[in-house]
């Protein structure tokens, strides 16, 4: 439980808020600088801003209650951009724009609000000791730079992401007023903060870095009380019930890229729908997690349903069959069949994905770009994290999209490869070889499957006649002990000296399928080889393996890390005759410690092998 603050004093104090500026000292970042820290985003401004205060909203949420969770884009009056000016935006607020923009006529902002939340609780200082279990929301949002959750398993996982607010402002600017519950009840708190230019004043100088509330003991700290919750009530449009929790954050002068409220609530609309989607669908108990509202001056902006969307209707079927999945529940009814399979790292599961096609939309939806995509989400938050486009389905009238979920014990080690603007999964920035193997993997899995899905066997096709297994040697890239996943480099398969290449057979491989091996530690792997072209007789293909090294491929098999097994029902036997269309299986057994490159080619009529 957070400690209420003592209000005696300056923290309690009605009238006009205190500027204070940060000077520069040892360990600060320039405004400038704290703006840069999400990096370089793939997404646009406008989602970003979405997505993650979306986040913060999930991740404070009251049990399971929906967070409730308002974009509302409003035109300031003139008596609030005064109040703004007088009694919030004090002193010379300099190297921002903030009094200048305040001091014409149409001032918009936008005010960002969620019920059903913690609110900002904790300490109001973040200089002093934190007692023990204490949350620190209101430090992290307000002071903190790059704070880290301790949640993996939430939406959120760094506190870089708090600087969208101030990028989507012109002057950099945002007011935040919350509500948490403390040990004598809910406490109100407000504060105003910006980032601008470096500047110097009176001979010292200045981050860029500004606040403003009460000066206490030389400190900014928010007004809490009685005087935040009427100062509130004045500026925000949407205010709270008695014992109603939450955040509001109200960014003035927003840029979004559009020239107008109703411009800026489609393009934040369509941010909603196409990163929120799973927050508007029902649980499997029926509840909606999140409700979501974009609003003009209070007047909703309707959001479409994502399960009659002729793009998201897809991925809103996969999802509804991974959840099912993994939660043990019955497979919902959908109208075009789903296909769930398991993503593995040996026998270890990593998550699921499920695929489906569909058909593309037709009339006025028709302009819509067709589905060829994978969603990726975390298990618990089902945020999108991005999407994997692959190729298109060559059926005409017919599209395909695709869902992929981690197990709810793996989230912390997804959450880990997300970099600040939580918009991809990078393995390579994990310090663990185990993880860094297990994202990395997934991440090829996902593709692997997607593309069987779309063209069985057409991701291991090869321009030569003889059918290099690079593409499984991708598959089996992270048996490597110690790598991060990378596939070993692609060895050539050349014909037999003597003999001469078809150009009309091809043989080609499968998904290869995983089972435990009777040997501790190893893996028995079985490949559908399947053979197109070539004389109606059948052809002879010959599977070679060997281990997978950074300098190619060692082909002089070391039976301590692999046995070859060969055909199945003709074991030991490196060749077998297959007909055009037909499909043979191959094994072998390997060590966990070793990556496996596998190879096949057509042998020649007077091929003596």
């Amino acid at each position: 439980m957070t400690r209420a603050t003592d209000l005696i004093g300056a923290r309690a104090s009605r009238g006009p808020l205190n500027w204070f500026p940060q000077r520069f000292e040892p360990g600060a970042i320039q405004g400038a600088g704290a703006k840069k820290l999400l990096g370089t985003p793939n997404v646009s401004m406008e989602e970003l801003l979405v997505r993650e205060t979306a986040q913060n909203s999930w991740d404070a949420r009251i049990g399971d209650r929906p967070v409730e969770f308002t974009l509302n884009l409003r035109q300031l009056t003139s008596e609030i951009t005064d109040l703004l000016l007088d009694s919030v935006f004090t002193g010379a607020a300099s190297g921002t724009r903030i009094r200048e923009v305040l001091s014409t006529d149409g001032v918009n902002a936008v005010e960002i609000s969620d019920r059903g939340t913690v609110g900002l609780g904790g300490p109001v200082r973040n200089d002093r000791a934190i007692p023990p279990e204490s949350v620190t929301h209101f430090i992290d949002l307000i002071f903190n730079i790059g704070a880290t959750k301790s949640d993996l398993t939430s939406g959120g996982t760094y506190g870089f992401g708090k600087s969208i607010a101030y990028m989507v402002s012109e002057v950099g600017a945002i007011i935040v007023w919350s509500r948490c519950a403390t040990d004598r009840g809910p406490e109100d708190r407000l504060i105003a903060s910006a980032i601008g230019d470096v500047f110097e004043l009176d001979e010292f100088r200045y981050t860029g870095r500004h606040w403003w509330g009460r000066t206490v003991d030389g400190r900014p700290e928010p007004i809490v009380g009685p005087a935040a919750r009427e100062l509130g009530d004045r500026l925000f449009a949407k205010t709270f019930g008695a014992d109603e929790l939450g955040t509001s954050i109200l960014i003035l002068a927003p840029d979004l890229g559009a020239p107008g409220p109703e411009d800026d609530a489609a393009v934040l609309t369509e941010a909603v729908l196409w990163n929120l989607w799973p927050k508007l669908l029902p649980d499997e108990s029926g509840m909606y997690p999140m409700e979501i509202r974009v609003e003009v001056d209070g007047v909703d902006h309707p959001i479409p349903d994502p399960s009659t969307h002729p793009i998201l209707s897809g991925p809103v079927s996969c999802l509804n069959a991974v959840r099912a999945v993994q939660s043990g529940a019955p497979r919902p009814h959908s109208l075009f069949a789903v296909d769930v399979t398991e993503v593995k790292r040996y026998s270890e599961v990593l998550g699921h994905i499920a695929l489906t096609k569909y058909p593309i939309a037709s009339g006025a939806a028709s302009g819509l770009p067709n589905s060829h995509a994978v969603t990726l989400m975390r298990h618990g938050a089902e945020l999108v994290v991005r999407k994997i486009e692959r190729a298109p389905l060559a059926e005409p009238g017919f599209q395909w999209a695709g869902v992929f979920k981690p197990v709810g014990a793996l989230d912390p080690t997804f959450a880990r490869s997300e970099p600040p603007a939580h918009d991809d999964w990078s393995p390579a920035s994990l310090q663990d070889k185990i993880q860094r193997s297990q994202v990395k993997l997934a991440m090829q899995r996902i593709q692997e499957a997607a593309d069987r899905f779309v063209e069985p066997y057409a991701s291991t096709r090869t321009a030569s006649s003889t059918s290099s297994a690079a593409g499984v040697g991708d598959m089996l890239a992270g048996l490597m002990a110690g790598s991060s996943g990378s596939a070993p480099s692609r060895a050539g398969s050349a014909s037999r000296p003597g003999g001469t290449r078809s150009s009309k057979a091809s043989a080609q491989l499968g998904a290869p399928q995983w089972t435990d091996s009777s040997t501790p530690g190893w893996t028995r792997t079985t490949v559908p080889v399947r053979l197109v072209g070539g004389p109606p007789t059948g052809s002879r293909v010959r599977i070679e393996i060997g281990i997978g090294t950074d300098g190619g491929t060692e082909r002089q098999i070391d039976p301590s890390y692999l046995r070859d097994g060969g055909w199945e029902e003709q074991e030991g036997t490196p060749t077998a005759l297959i007909p055009p269309g037909g499909v043979r299986n191959y094994w072998f057994e390997s060590s966990d410690a070793i990556a496996v490159d596998v190879a096949t080619r057509i042998l020649s009529e007077d091929s003596d092998e």
